[in-house]
């Protein structure tokens, strides 16, 4: 066996390595996101609650495929890399190679936007992302709550009340921006990629209620947590109480 040969064999071997973590996740995802959406709906209100938080939760990955899903893209580069520039003797595996990369990727990023994380509504804020991994916002840092419709690389910022919306179009996300005065949020490169900078955080919305719904919520406990925090206009007088107007 030649140097040619074995480094047609390593490749192959990369590309289905690459195939089981990135296909497997997608099939994953897929079945996860069917049977989401076939089951019943128990929301019965999204508003403010006196009696503790309002939990919605998410279809998400089992932690295997996240793991498996891990190790196809750690492989992806090297796959690709060896298929289009090592086998210059077996020309058909680099068109083979890019085929099956950019169909798989495409199906991977489609059902990806199916899948999301549980998001948590308390009386001081909100708490997004699976368990150990929850990212915690106060509702008193939030400057701007907006819906958005975000596919895979491109996003498309919704209308406000009044305004006029395109009915093709159906929010399905929730972007938030924070007062960057007190809290520091670095941006990722596919925020600056997407156009969205300017917002510091994206809530996807496949909790099977209304997007508008949902946004509408958020607001609402944004206010009466605002409300709550607000400092009075002036100084208690001797002897009155501090929660006094």
């Amino acid at each position: 066996m030649d140097s040619g040969e074995v480094v047609l064999l390593v490749t192959v071997a990369l590309l289905v390595v690459y195939v089981i973590g990135i296909g497997g996740a997608t099939a994953t995802a897929i079945r996860v996101s069917e049977g989401w959406r076939r089951r019943p709906v128990q929301v019965a209100g999204l508003g403010p609650r006196a009696d503790g938080e309002l939990v919605l939760q998410a279809p998400a990955l089992p932690a295997v495929f996240r793991r498996v899903r891990v190790v196809g893209w750690v492989v992806f580069p090297f796959a690709l890399s060896l298929a289009v520039f090592a086998n210059r003797g077996y020309v058909w595996i680099a068109p083979l190679a890019v085929l099956v990369m950019v169909g798989l990727n495409a199906f991977y990023f489609t059902a990806m936007q199916r899948l999301g994380e549980p998001l948590t509504l308390a009386r001081d804020g909100f708490r997004y992302g699976a368990k150990g991994k929850e990212r915690s916002v106060r509702w008193i840092h939030v400057t701007d709550l907006v819906g958005a419709r975000l596919g895979a690389f491109t996003g498309v910022r919704m209308s406000e009340a009044g305004e006029w919306q395109d009915p093709r179009l159906r929010p399905n996300v929730i972007f938030f921006r924070l007062n960057r005065a007190l809290v520091h949020t670095p941006k990722t490169l596919l925020q600056r990629l997407r156009g969205f900078s300017y917002y510091d955080g994206a809530i996807r919305n496949v909790f099977g209620v209304p997007t508008e719904q949902l946004l509408q919520a958020m607001r609402e406990w944004q206010r009466v947590a605002v409300d709550a925090e607000s400092p009075p206009f002036r100084r208690p007088r001797p002897g009155e109480s501090r929660s006094a107007p």
